[in-house]
């Protein structure tokens, strides 16, 4: 089995493809360096990170697939899918192949699951525009920490500074250890190992026991549904929701 070895970026997928293309090889399956355990009876290429390359290889993809194209093959990155580089090599080597939009093309596994894998990232980013639950501090920014399936934060903000009207937030990723930090009317992705130290408002207790008395007051009892509550509101998405933990 031949398997690729490349930075887990969109620099390092179209520099694999260039050299799929360059030396006739299609890979078995493709991982990120370094998050692998080897194998002796495969066979690994590392294949460097070319700016030049990639640059090529992106100008073909929107000229055969379209603006669309390669905005999906950077959404698809951002799937939590142990496959997700070797989704997007499949579609994106299918579409240089072709030489053209091969969005159509839904009979072909690579394209079937590589549109499946971008509408469970899309699916994630709507559910949580209505889970995120931020936290007031002191200083009056807000934090919210959540833990996703998927890289979705940066797919978060933009909606965010929308909806918060210029309010300075802070939305973090502690599976990723990332965080996207926003001054309201701009936001960065910064990498951090550290678990954050709040100094809460003193009105943030008095928002969380509304969020508990709005859960409570919107339940009916009697019509208790725990599958649709567990498909609306998965369980491992409640430690981080004041009205569902203890």
């Amino acid at each position: 089995m031949t398997v690729f070895l490349i930075e887990k970026s969109i620099d390092g997928l179209y520099s694999a493809l260039f050299y799929a293309f360059e030396q006739k090889t299609m890979p078995d399956a493709v991982f990120e360096r370094g998050n692998i355990c080897n194998n002796f009876t495969d066979k690994y290429i590392e294949i460097m990170t070319e700016k030049e390359k990639s640059r090529r290889v992106l100008t073909a993809i929107k000229k055969y697939g379209g603006k669309s194209a390669a905005l999906y093959i950077e959404i698809c990155l951002l799937s939590g899918d142990e496959n997700a580089l070797k989704i997007a090599f499949d579609f994106a080597y299918l579409t240089l192949s072709e030489r053209r939009d091969v969005s159509g093309f839904l009979a072909n596994r690579a394209v079937s699951i590589f549109y499946y894998t971008i509408k469970k990232v899309f699916n994630e980013r709507h559910r949580f525009f209505g889970l995120i639950r931020f936290k007031e501090t002191a200083s009056g920014v807000l934090y919210a920490a959540y833990s996703p399936d998927n890289d979705i934060t940066e797919l978060l903000c933009p909606h965010f500074i929308k909806r918060l009207s210029c309010v300075p937030f802070i939305i973090h990723d502690v599976k990723r250890n990332k965080a996207g930090v926003s001054n309201g009317k701009e936001y960065k992705i910064m990498e951090t190992e550290n678990k954050a130290a709040l100094n809460l408002s003193e009105d943030e207790k008095a928002w969380e026991n509304l969020w508990k008395n709005y859960y409570k007051a919107v339940t009916i009892k009697e019509r208790k549904n725990t599958r649709q509550q567990d498909n609306l509101m998965p369980r491992r998405y409640r430690k981080f929701l004041p009205e569902t933990y203890e």
